[in-house]
């Protein structure tokens, strides 16, 4: 089951480092809207032990996206659900940073 959003948390190293979160699931990097919504930049998925904390310290380990400030997350069940709901969620986002046929 994708349990309900969480978010949006500011995308920096204290923050993340903080998250309590070694679950597999579907995270979103982006912009606050003026509204309080979130413009996803990149949508990925975590599925290794790690979970969504380790993903998301390779991310920032990486600088791969200067202009994201914030993120949030949608736990799943497995990896197989995670996967599915990324590529979903893609399609349906069609984020800056993701590239086409991932």
């Amino acid at each position: 089951m994708v349990n309900d959003y969480s978010g949006h948390y500011s995308y920096n190293d204290d923050t993340v480092r903080n998250l309590n979160s070694y679950h597999i699931g579907v995270y979103y990097c982006g912009l606050i809207t003026t509204d309080g919504g979130l413009i996803p930049l990149y949508i990925g998925r975590a599925v290794s032990e790690d979970g969504i904390r380790g993903r998301l310290l390779d991310h920032l380990r990486g600088d791969y996206w200067p202009g994201v400030t914030h993120f949030g997350y949608h736990l799943c069940d497995n990896a197989q659900e995670a996967e599915d709901f990324e590529a979903s969620e893609i399609s349906r986002y069609k984020p800056k940073y993701n590239k086409l046929g991932k």
